[in-house]
């Protein structure tokens, strides 16, 4: 392997080897860039030796300036301290060997330029530890494992080492390391190996609060009695920490540590009230960072959601979500202040969860002014695709307070550059309307009056417009400016359609895809309302001429009428001719005729070859070949079950009228014989009058009697 050697490094980069010949590669392949493009060095620290090694060792080596071994003796700190202290370079990176980067390019611009490196005391990237072999479910940690090299600068702790000092300002940047260490392996020896370097160490120096939180840390948490050893343990170092013969109480960062797992322990356990008198005893010894008070904000948020005093969470809440907007705008210091301990309750994405939780609780109990209060501390521009989730329950709060002014400032923050508001904007607003049908009119009044050019906004105005004159000078608007019917403008579909206006206009614009989403939605829309389908459909032929696209939506339509449950069997009964009709005429523009004719193919959908078996079931039904009618019936059902109850009614109804024919033939054949007797004992007598005309009437009962035929020759003979 050829690469560039350097006499003057800016970083040192230090590896340590352990036996992971399943990534070391891909570890050499990524450092690779920034040792041939930076003023570089790699040293290599081998902790297994040579005649132990998985060849991991010979791999690193090919690439290294140096290889420093280390005899293991259980203590990380002093095999890192072993590389870091042949560093040549200004700035110092650790990693091992089940770990790679991603993306060095941001690392490789850094450090080959002084005055931007020159600014900063030290470097975060983001971790991933991967919890599956597929990568799709992994934690992330900000790591600030990259600072300048200087004489001061050591690892500590022979457990969950770390560098020290570690200088600031830090900078933030996006490169990402991959981390498949644990995936697929038992973490029980090295835990309980851990435990027992971390008692080790704590039996010289029990004052040492990073050992203590270590501890801690990694201990299980799953059962409630392993969260009150947690507790107890916790609790015996922050003990230690407070004691009088700890002259130099260190760490005080870990000390809170110590009492968040507590915290922690006694609420996973629902002990509530200890929870608040922890907090009471032991918060005020700390002079608390934004991220502490993050970390805290959240457990007793938990605390008191569970306690079911929501006043205070949402005090809790308040406080939280100001310090996370500081830290969101303060990379750099969020990086500083940031701990390897609850990492995962100081984000935008858990402040997001907390608010989810007050909004649900305020809905229910109809606080709406709660839900509008804490709609400005939703972070809408850091990550819309979290936030929007929250807009929904906003805008319905702001209408049912008819907050006008706040649905302004809302609209103002949404607004893109062009003056146009998200679709979820939209699409929330038609979801409310859906939610209550009574109040769709005055929910879409409150929308117009936003001082919005958005397209949206104005399609609320022509769908509550006074007059023919206004809606008339609106659909010009709507017209000029291209406005289409595609998510979340469906409503206008809908509207022009029941006005018998052609909606082609706001279709043929769109891509096939967005017609496919408004057409969901639209079906969806009447799914609320299937008894009006038939009618709507109606309005849809009357007013838009045939295409591929309308007998599409005209399908869907009548499927989801004459598959519901919720309709009449008669009803759907008198509906199947147009379902019928709407599912081949939408196959006759999409599919060439010879799959369609005969035995349709099997290429084809199984809900299109039913539709055309239903079709010419229904045509020899017309011509009374029930024959063929039930063989298409049946061939149809073989092609999709989903037509089951469809079909057993029209079987059904068909086998009930045969019965009720059957037992009205029966009746008559009574009455006729009744009949024929009584002519008979007439003809016997000589009698004649009347005779004639009961034979007629019982030719015209009993067609197909040969007795009546008799009884007329007998007739004939008597005269």
């Amino acid at each position: 392997m050829e690469r560039i050697k350097w006499s003057q490094p800016v970083l040192t980069i230090s590896l340590l080897v352990s036996n992971h010949l399943d990534s070391v590669q891909k570890c050499m392949d990524s450092l690779l860039p920034i040792l041939n493009q930076v003023p570089s060095e790699l040293i290599v620290v081998d902790t297994v030796g040579a005649e132990k090694s998985d060849g991991s060792l010979q791999v690193a080596t090919e690439y290294a300036d140096l290889v420093v071994s280390y005899e293991w003796n259980n203590d990380f700190a002093a095999a890192r301290n072993a590389g870091l202290k042949k560093g040549r370079g200004k700035w110092f990176l650790f990693l091992d060997d089940d770990e790679w980067f991603d993306d060095v390019s941001e690392l490789v611009a850094f450090f080959n330029n002084e005055k931007e490196y020159s600014k900063y005391g030290s470097l975060s990237y983001i971790r991933r530890n991967y919890h599956n072999l597929e990568g799709t479910n992994y934690s992330k940690n900000i790591e600030t494992r990259c600072v300048r090299l200087t004489e001061n600068t050591e690892f500590k702790s022979p457990i969950h080492e770390y560098l020290s000092p570690i200088y600031v300002p830090t900078k933030a940047t996006n490169v990402f390391m991959h981390h498949f260490g644990y995936v697929g392996k038992s973490l029980d020896g090295k835990l309980e190996r851990n435990e027992s370097i971390m008692r080790e160490g704590l039996e010289s120096n029990p004052y040492d609060m990073h050992l203590w939180a270590q501890l801690v840390a990694g201990m299980g948490k799953n059962t409630k009695k392993q969260r009150d050893t947690v507790f107890e343990t916790a609790q015996e170092g922050l003990n230690n920490f407070f004691a009088k013969d700890n002259k130099n109480p260190m760490n005080k960062n870990d000390a809170f540590t110590l009492m968040c797992y507590m915290i922690q322990a006694r609420l996973r356990n629902e002990r509530w009230q200890d929870v608040l008198h922890i907090k009471e005893e032991y918060a005020g010894e700390f002079k608390l960072n934004q991220y502490q008070r993050c970390v805290l904000d959240q457990l007793i948020f938990v605390n008191l959601l569970s306690m079911e005093d929501f006043p205070q969470a949402a005090n809790y809440l308040e406080d939280y979500m100001l310090n996370i907007r500081w830290l969101s705008t303060h990379q750099s210091e969020f990086v500083n202040q940031s701990s390897f301990y609850f990492r995962e309750l100081v984000s935008v994405e858990m402040g997001i969860k907390m608010i989810m939780k007050i909004f649900i609780k305020a809905m229910v109990e109809k606080n709406y002014r709660t839900v509008i209060h804490f709609a400005r501390y939703v972070p809408w521009k850091y990550d819309f695709n979290s936030t929007a989730r929250l807009l929904g329950t906003i805008l319905e709060a702001l209408f049912l307070e008819n907050d006008s002014k706040g649905l302004q400032q809302l609209h103002d923050v949404l607004l893109n550059n062009d003056g146009q508001l998200p679709d979820i904007f939209g699409r929330d607003i038609v979801i409310l309307k859906q939610k209550d049908v009574t109040e769709a009119k005055k929910l879409a009044a409150f929308v117009a009056k936003l001082n919005s050019d958005d397209d949206f906004v104005l399609l609320q105005r022509l769908l509550i417009a006074r007059n023919q004159g206004e809606f008339d000078v609106l659909l010009r608007t709507i017209k000029k400016r291209n406005i289409t019917c595609a998510l979340p403008n469906e409503e206008l579909f809908v509207e022009l359609v029941t006005r018998g206006i052609d909606p082609a206009f706001t279709i043929d614009r769109i891509s096939q895809e967005d017609w496919y989403g408004a057409s969901l939605a639209i079906v969806h829309k009447m799914s609320s309302k299937k008894g009006e389908i038939p009618e709507f459909a109606r309005s849809i032929e009357s007013a838009w001429p045939k295409s591929q696209r309308r007998e599409s939506l005209l399908q869907q339509l009548y499927h989801e009428f004459v598959f519901s449950e919720e309709i009449l069997p008669e009803n759907i009964e008198e509906q199947l001719p147009f379902y019928a009709r709407s599912v081949v005429n939408c196959a006759q523009y999409l599919y060439h005729k010879e799959l369609l004719s005969g035995e349709p193919s099997n290429l084809l959908p199984a809900e299109t070859r039913f539709g055309i078996f239903l079709a010419r079931a229904l045509e020899e039904q017309q011509e009374g070949n029930y024959s063929l009618y039930f063989a298409n019936l049946r061939w149809g059902l073989n092609c999709y079950q989903d037509s089951k109850i469809i079909v057993d009614h029209l079987v059904k109804k068909y086998q009930g009228l045969e019965i009720k024919q059957k037992q009205i033939a029966a009746e008559m054949q009574r009455l006729g014989n009744q009949v024929k007797t009584q002519i008979l004992d007439m003809i016997r007598q000589g009698k004649t009058e009347g005779v004639l005309s009961m034979i007629n009437q019982l030719k015209e009962l009993l067609p197909e009697d040969r007795d009546v035929d008799r009884l007329h020759e007998l007739y004939e003979r008597l005269l």
